[in-house]
């Protein structure tokens, strides 16, 4: 203990906290040395317990893989003598478990609180950050401050945010008031200071780091619209929801069940680690919100690669009913949902876009608009009267979007019982195959998916399979992956016992969704367009990501992503063939 108290109680006073973020929206600290762990559990609580706390506290955090891997363990031995802690501690260790190099978006204190972990070398991930923090901690001994990790901390911060920087070398403070920090002075074995360069910060000063919660209109109940109206209503937004179904989730992400299991790639690609982030943040939101067993489950999938005959265990896996998930979402207090509500004509007057209906009615008004209705966006943002919203080269890219059918085979345990030899999770390979899920008529078994073009350019006149030919696409998918299987329900597919559901999805030029805005930002503003759509077959792995990837972006916080990752979902990148 050094004359100032315990290093968090320290470095809250030393960055004048909780004082300084009272009543503000949101507030973001950067811990460098995040393993430590009582500065953050110190923190959390404080927030806590706070009344005037801000509605988000965004902390993003540096650590080592071989710290990542014991989170558990520091966090226990972080409580030891702070009970009031545990809790939080608890919370922390389940949520954190396995975690592997590179940027993890955890949701804590029901999603109120978001937590970037960085696990790798600190410099590099430093270097990968696109936020602006307010309060910033220099700590440990996993970065070497020099000039140069000074610099690239200031890049990390906003005008009058608050540095205590640790294990101050002689020349540090020169280095501090290069980097624009000024007020530099003693603070127990460090420095403290605050970001106030007397120079210009270009696009920094011209817009405001956070964007206060206004209005919002998603286009589309699915998978993609009500992640991103979640998203938007935690964090204060008022969020209207139309789609021109009956009911949430009427289009493809009203299928029975589907998977959420991590892509793998020999030479893990950009797919594949995002895949890996995606995962984690959609069973977070499964665990917080569905019923475990009825509406989701912590199954494990097993994935078969036939091409080289060998299996892998995805201890991470799970099956979800998507539409129940969609559902929860948009239970938020903060969505209103409109059905049956079909959208054709768009007006923006003094910043306020106005959704018109068939018969010239206004249908909702707000300051975001957020196209979330798969190929629905296309025709509505190409008519003439609209195409002049989108920004420079994007009408060209609404072309990259096209619709791919698919159809999932299934038939209920009453009709054809489940074996004892069937495998106890679902498998995953060429195709997929769920044993046992409850849906609303009864437990079932589901085999699938077919995966066809609406359209071939290639080939004129080219028309959908019948459903005969579906059905037999999938059995022989299912045969192939599962012979034993494949023989018990050939019977069943045979005498046309086998039910089905088809739906059309929506898909990019190389099979990753589209996150970013379509339309150009004002100058000293923030676009107020945005699209969030083409998630194809993976809309439970990535729609929870490109979720918050959006609304960082958005409202200035910390990415979910490396930002080398977060392009290759920006709807501007470069048009190469899917590998």
């Amino acid at each position: 203990m050094d004359d100032a108290g315990t290093l968090p109680q320290r470095l809250l006073a030393s960055c004048a906290l909780p004082q300084a973020w009272a009543d503000r929206p949101a507030w973001t600290v950067l811990d460098t040395d995040f393993a430590t762990l009582t500065p953050f559990l110190h923190c959390w609580h404080t927030w806590q317990t706070d009344t005037q706390r801000p509605r988000m506290l965004h902390y993003v955090g540096l650590l080592a893989p071989a710290q990542a891997q014991q989170l558990s363990v520091l966090a226990r031995q972080a409580t030891q003598n702070t009970p009031q802690w545990r809790p939080l501690a608890d919370a922390l260790g389940a949520a954190c478990a396995d975690l592997g190099p590179g940027q993890h978006r955890i949701l804590l204190a029901q999603g109120q609180l978001s937590l970037t972990l960085c696990v790798g070398d600190a410099a590099a991930l430093l270097a990968e950050q696109q936020f602006l923090a307010h309060t910033l901690w220099g700590c440990g001994a996993n970065i070497a401050w020099d000039k140069w990790s000074i610099k690239a901390l200031a890049r990390c911060s906003q005008r009058g945010a608050r540095l205590v920087l640790d294990n101050a070398a002689p020349e540090t403070h020169a280095w501090l008031a290069e980097a624009g920090y000024v007020d530099v002075r003693p603070d127990g074995h460090g420095l403290q200071g605050r970001f106030e360069p007397r120079w210009s910060l270009g696009a920094r000063d011209q817009s405001p780091p956070t964007i206060a919660p206004q209005r919002c209109t998603v286009l589309g109940a699915g998978i993609s619209g009500a992640s991103v109206a979640y998203a938007l209503a935690r964090r204060g937004w008022q969020v209207t929801v139309l789609d021109q179904h009956a009911a949430a989730a009427g289009g493809a992400s009203g299928l029975p069940a589907g998977l959420v299991v991590p892509h793998v790639s020999a030479d893990d690609s950009p797919r594949s680690r995002m895949s890996r982030v995606g995962a984690r943040l959609m069973l977070q939101h499964a665990a917080a919100l569905l019923q475990d067993g009825t509406d989701w489950h912590a199954s494990g999938v097993l994935e078969q690669d036939l091409e080289h005959s060998t299996t892998r265990w995805h201890p991470q896996g799970a099956w979800i009913r998507p539409t129940r998930l969609v559902e929860a979402w948009l239970r938020h207090p903060g969505i209103r949902c409109l059905f049956e509500a079909r959208i054709t004509g768009l007006q923006q007057h003094h910043g306020v876009w106005q959704l018109i209906g068939p018969e010239g009615d206004i249908r909702a008004e707000s300051e975001l608009l957020v196209l979330a209705n798969a190929s629905g966006c296309v025709p509505l943002m190409m008519d003439p009267a609209h195409v002049h919203f989108l920004g420079e080269g994007l009408a060209q890219r609404l072309e990259f979007l096209h619709a791919v059918h698919g159809t999932v085979s299934y038939a209920m345990h009453a009709t054809l019982p489940l074996a004892a030899h069937w495998p106890q999770h679902p498998v995953n390979g060429h195709g997929n195959f769920l044993p046992q899920v409850p849906l609303d008529g009864g437990s079932a078994w589901l085999a699938g998916s077919t995966f066809e073009p609406d359209r071939i350019p290639e080939v004129a006149g080219h028309r959908l399979a019948p459903l005969a030919e579906q059905h037999r696409t999938n059995a022989q998918r299912l045969g192939e992956l599962l012979p034993t299987v494949g023989a018990d329900v050939a019977p069943a597919f045979a005498r046309h016992e086998v039910l089905h559901w088809s739906a059309t999805r929506c898909v990019t030029h190389d099979r990753l969704p589209w996150v970013g805005a379509l339309s150009d930002a004002p100058d000293g503003g923030t676009p107020s367009l945005w699209i969030h759509a083409g998630m194809g077959a993976r809309g439970l792995t990535f729609s929870a990501l490109g979720a918050e990837l959006l609304v960082a972006r958005l409202c200035g916080e910390p990415w979910p992503l490396e930002s080398s990752l977060a392009r290759s979902l920006d709807v501007r990148r470069p048009k190469r063939k899917r590998s």
